[in-house]
């Protein structure tokens, strides 16, 4: 996770942690990343080098990434 102290630094390279830049890199390249880079809170599900989807808001998460992340792991929470 990422957490910069205001949304200005979520664009900025070194406001991520190392092993996480090529989450940043693939989501600023991605239409919503090019859109609104710096919309909090963010939730990006990233795999094999790319962006499989990216919400904003605690709507985003609980209505859309919540329910991807139980789908591509087979979960039921």
């Amino acid at each position: 996770m990422v957490y910069p102290a205001n949304a200005d630094l979520v664009p900025k390279e070194e406001s991520w942690p190392a092993a996480a830049r090529p989450v940043r890199a693939a989501f600023l390249d991605s239409d919503e990343g090019k859109a609104r880079p710096a919309a909090t809170p963010r939730f990006i599900l990233f795999k094999d080098g790319k962006v499989v989807l990216t919400v904003t808001g605690n709507a985003g998460w609980k209505d859309k990434m919540w329910p991807t992340i139980q789908e591509a792991t087979g979960t039921k929470a």
